[in-house]
């Protein structure tokens, strides 16, 4: 089992976008409009940090003052600087205080509107998209690239409009202790920007690769946890466990890569800062040896040095972020920018089961030769037709067109005589049901279950649709009934029993349109012919559509056709396609049924 790169990445821009072409994406741009929605909690903590410098140079001119008048401080002006120093204590421990409380919940907030806008655009996009794409990549933006954009968001860009203010106010309180000092301490900031140009793209190319273990972290993880049952029957722990450590191996070694090379940035970035304490020492020193400025002075500037060079440690720092980051980032814009369904625009489905046509329809995966072809047939409202052929043969593709997941490359669908494409998404999947043969049961109650696409259903109406799904006696046996939790993906269930689930949620929902995908594929015969005498009842005026490899399933269809490599081979009722002695003939009798068991 080799892990695929494919698996791993969403699709990409062709050319890659630098830093500030990324700055100024459109949906970064969204990402920023975070901002107004909390604007005051970014008031409130920008205003704490400005306030804090504030403290910050309180602190200094009273260490100033102190310094300059001992040993020799007057008793009166000794109290007035300790109860300085003890209102800047109390002030500082209150807006740290506030800092922080403020900063997580900005943080917080942030974090959780982000991750619904990921979320709700990643269920809009086409069907396409996530059979296209593993769904670990979609946890990957959830989590890893999101934590990207959201400490930029969050921290760097309150940092970004802090800091500026603070280092205009400390660099003109230094430059007016004395202008050298002032000077020496202003440069250092600057001199630490060029840090970033120390190993930039092996920086950048060792970030990729980290980033692309990471990646392979979670594809495998997914892979694992959704396959544990396969992946214990068929023993391939030792397997999982080998790619586990080639990731592992090559995860580590880019990350230690990644460690030195942020190591040496970070020496670089603090050379200046180093030499500029020693330098700011040595003259202060100095000109206070020949009295240009008191020991107060220096303890100022030893004091603050850090604070004027902040704001260009933190750019340094965003700037650097950015470049670990550009590949994930672009990542996650790239799927953000991706068009979304258009749902609403369209006319609404009216009342009442509507008639199906196919003219011509043709459709073909992407770089696959066509799924279907020249497909052409027609089902009358209320009435059922059902699609059978071996695996492979298209049948799925067909109610994917009908579902509008895809759109048909040639010809045209219709219901009701009219275009489907002139329908709006939304009102056509609300009149329609599906049981799938990809049956998914949500981590919750069997009620919750059942009234999954319809949640605002009745009780009575929901035991009434377990009834009919023959499911009813399963669920009463359950230690709470309707109300017990049944597990991720309905694990504490058989697949027979999820599989009633699925037909109840469907009849729950009272549609106009039915398609049934192999809905008894895990049935025993005894529910199975119950079920076929409850379809009549609940689904009588619904316009049907089964697939069915199981030939008893199709019984008391209208209609059938049989398909084979996209096209219709053979069509007509169930009766006229066993006396033509064909393809379905063939299929009916390797089932173990015969011609006298028609209707």
């Amino acid at each position: 089992m080799k892990l695929a790169d494919d698996h791993q990445d969403m699709p990409v821009i062709q050319r890659r976008k630098s830093v500030w072409e990324l700055l100024k994406d459109p949906v970064f741009l969204q990402f920023l409009a975070i901002i107004k929605t909390y604007k005051w909690y970014y008031a409130g903590v920008i205003g704490a940090q400005i306030a804090l410098t504030g403290v910050a140079l309180l602190f200094a001119e009273t260490s100033r003052r102190l310094f300059d008048q001992v040993p020799n401080i007057p008793d009166r002006n000794l109290l007035i600087i300790l109860s300085a120093f003890s209102v800047t204590t109390v002030l500082q421990l209150a807006f740290t205080f506030l800092y922080n409380w403020l900063n997580s919940a900005l943080n917080e907030s942030v974090v959780f509107e982000m991750r619904r806008k990921i979320l709700n655009h990643l269920q809009r996009l086409p069907l396409s998209f996530h059979e296209s794409h593993h769904s670990s990549n979609s946890f990957n933006i959830m989590y890893s690239e999101l934590e990207i954009a959201k400490n930029f968001i969050v921290f760097d860009v309150q940092r970004l409009i802090a800091l500026p203010v603070s280092f205009l106010f400390v660099g003109i309180y230094l430059m007016s202790v004395h202008p050298i000092l002032g000077a020496i301490a202003i440069s250092i900031g600057p001199l630490q920007l060029l840090s970033n140009l120390v190993h930039k793209s092996k920086f950048k190319q060792a970030a990729e690769m980290q980033s692309r273990a990471t990646r392979g972290v979670f594809f495998t993880i997914g892979e694992t946890l959704h396959g544990v049952r396969e992946i214990k029957s068929n023993q391939m722990e030792p397997i999982i466990d080998e790619r586990m450590a080639d990731i592992q191996t090559k995860g580590v070694a880019y990350n230690v890569l990644l460690t030195k090379l942020s190591t040496i940035r970070g020496i670089a970035k603090e050379i200046p800062g180093r030499v500029g304490y020693i330098a700011g020492v040595g003259v202060g020193a100095y000109m206070m040896a020949s009295g240009s400025i008191g020991p107060g002075g220096l303890v100022a500037f030893i004091t603050l040095l850090d604070k004027v060079a902040e704001p260009f440690n933190v750019l340094v720092d965003t700037i650097n972020n950015l470049q670990r980051s550009i590949s994930g980032a672009r990542r996650l814009f790239d799927v953000m920018d991706m068009e979304e369904e258009n749902v609403k625009d369209g006319i609404a489905l009216p009342d009442g089961s509507p008639s199906i046509r196919y003219e011509g329809v043709a459709f073909r995966y992407a770089e696959e030769s066509n799924a279907i072809r020249g497909i052409s047939f027609e089902v009358p409202a209320g009435t059922s037709i059902a699609l059978v052929g071996p695996s492979g043969s298209g049948k799925s593709t067909v109610v994917k067109l009908l579902h509008r997941f895809y759109e048909p490359q040639e010809g045209t669908i219709r219901l009701d005589g009219i275009p489907l494409k002139e329908y709006s998404i939304a009102s056509l999947r609300e009149r329609m049901a599906l049981v799938s043969q990809d049956i998914y049961i949500f981590d919750g109650t069997v009620a919750e279950n059942i009234a999954a696409g319809r949640p605002e259903a009745a009780y009575e109406d929901i035991e009434r649709a377990a009834k009919l799904a023959q499911a009813y006696d399963f669920i009463a046996a359950l230690p709470k009934g309707f109300d017990s939790a049944i597990g991720e993906r309905g694990i504490k269930l058989s697949h027979g029993q999820k599989q009633r689930l699925s037909i109840a949620r469907a009849i729950l929902r009272n549609a106009s349109i039915l398609v049934m995908d192999e809905p008894t594929s895990a049935l025993d015969v005894d529910t199975e012919s119950s079920f076929q005498k409850d379809l009549g009842q609940w689904a009588s005026s619904c316009t049907k559509i089964i697939i069915a490899h199981r030939l008893s399933t199709i019984r008391d269809a209208d209609y059938i056709l049989f398909i084979d490599k996209g096209e219709i081979i053979e069509s007509g009722t169930m009766n006229q396609l066993i006396e033509k002695n064909g393809r379905f003939r063939r299929y009916w009798e390797k089932q173990g049924a015969f011609p006298a068991a028609t209707r």
